[in-house]
């Protein structure tokens, strides 16, 4: 699925081969990964009549909700899970290190306990990930090697000087 987050190809195979294992032990529905803001990253889904962008963008104002009264109640830590238990399908959503939800839709007659060791054990692969992904972001970019002042005033002279009436 196309993000408009840049993962490392290896990185993005890792969150697929966990989300998979995840729908697969729980027999999930529906389970996907999107950022804090709502941005889906992943998804793997057997249900047509459900639009992923559309779940992840809501359940990221979920959790904001969520973590809001947390701390209007004096808890600090953003992180944690909510669930939502339904008539016919339950969401069960996961605050992944505070940047990543992990959202899992899945059938009333399924054992919560067993989405929730599933769902936190997934959470810990996928925050191993998450370090490893803010590590590579935080990382300077290679500079060029040449005066970058003096080649970005070279290129903007070589634009300027070819406009009509310079």
């Amino acid at each position: 699925m196309k993000t408009g987050i840049s993962l490392p190809p290896e990185m993005a195979d890792e969150i697929a081969q966990i989300l998979v294992h995840l729908r697969r032990a729980t027999e999930a529905e529906c389970v996907l990964l999107a950022d804090i803001s709502g941005q889906l990253i992943d998804a793997h889904s057997r249900m047509r009549e459900v639009d992923p962008v559309l779940v992840a963008t809501l359940a990221a104002g979920d959790v904001a909700a969520m973590a809001e009264l947390a701390r209007q109640v004096g808890e600090e830590s953003p992180r944690g899970a909510v669930l939502h238990e339904g008539a016919h399908k339950s969401i069960y959503l996961v605050n992944v290190a505070g940047s990543f939800i992990l959202i899992v839709v899945f059938q009333a007659e399924t054992p919560v306990g067993l989405v929730r060791l599933m769902a936190g054990r997934a959470a810990e692969r996928l925050q191993a990930l998450v370090a490893r992904y803010e590590e590579q972001l935080a990382w300077p970019q290679t500079l060029p090697t040449t005066n970058f002042r003096t080649a970005l005033m070279d290129e903007l002279e070589k634009a300027l000087g070819e406009l009509p009436g310079r």
